[in-house]
């Protein structure tokens, strides 16, 4: 779901859809979005290599939105 800030908005960052979720996000240039009401919740253990990207992603995500610059 597409919020106008990402300024107190709950993410399940270890959801398995959470780096699909933000690739949507980035492409579509929202400037944040919130996993609050999401029903596709799927728990998930990431190891070192995951965890790293999932941190690009995240970057990647700030910097699109503006809290980056």
């Amino acid at each position: 779901m597409a919020v106008e800030s990402s300024e107190k908005v709950r993410h399940n960052v270890f959801c398995r859809n959470y780096g699909d979720c933000l690739d949507y996000t980035i492409r579509k240039r929202w400037p944040g979005f919130s996993c609050q009401d999401c029903e596709s919740y799927e728990q998930e253990t990431l190891n070192g290599e995951e965890l790293n990207d999932h941190y690009a992603r995240c970057v990647a995500f700030a910097l699109v939105s503006g809290v980056l610059a």
